[in-house]
């Protein structure tokens, strides 16, 4: 007879708190557990399923993401490939995103004016905001600054 686990022992073996256990088999991310004695009772397997599921949070897919994928293998074996190059999109839009923002915040401490509102780079990137303008982004700013300094 294979090895059962409590929803304790899962617990405790994978580091995910029995709620979260208990979330993911409501959702049909883990097969309902069996019960005995009125208490689940999981095989091995989930052991690895849990593990699963944790290694596509820390890939970025979410939940949701996770019970498409799943839905979609269950009709077509050759789609998680669609998925995953969906996801690098995802993630590579993010990145560009936060190299902004970290660009933007650089820019602020970087920035010798007193109150930022007054620095001529920081006012065109708040006016690029407005609608029906251009986007101006630091980088773009700091260039031309540079190419008139010459």
């Amino acid at each position: 007879m294979p090895t059962m686990l409590t929803i304790g022992q899962l617990s405790e073996a994978t580091g995910v708190p029995a709620s979260t256990i208990r979330f993911w088999e409501r959702r049909g991310l883990l097969p309902l557990a069996q019960r005995r004695g009125g208490q689940r009772r999981y095989t091995e397997a989930a052991l690895t399923q849990v593990a699963t599921l944790l290694l596509c949070q820390e890939a970025g897919f979410t939940l949701a993401e996770v019970c498409q994928i799943e839905d979609e293998l269950a009709t077509r074996t050759d789609t998680w490939r669609d998925f995953i190059r969906a996801k690098i999109t995802d993630i590579e839009r993010d990145q560009a995103r936060l190299a902004h923002a970290r660009t933007l915040l650089e820019h602020a401490l970087e920035c010798h004016h007193e109150v930022l509102g007054e620095c001529p780079d920081f006012q065109a990137v708040v006016a690029s905001r407005l609608p029906g303008r251009t986007p101006a982004v630091i980088e773009d700013l700091r260039a031309a600054a540079a190419a008139r300094q010459r």
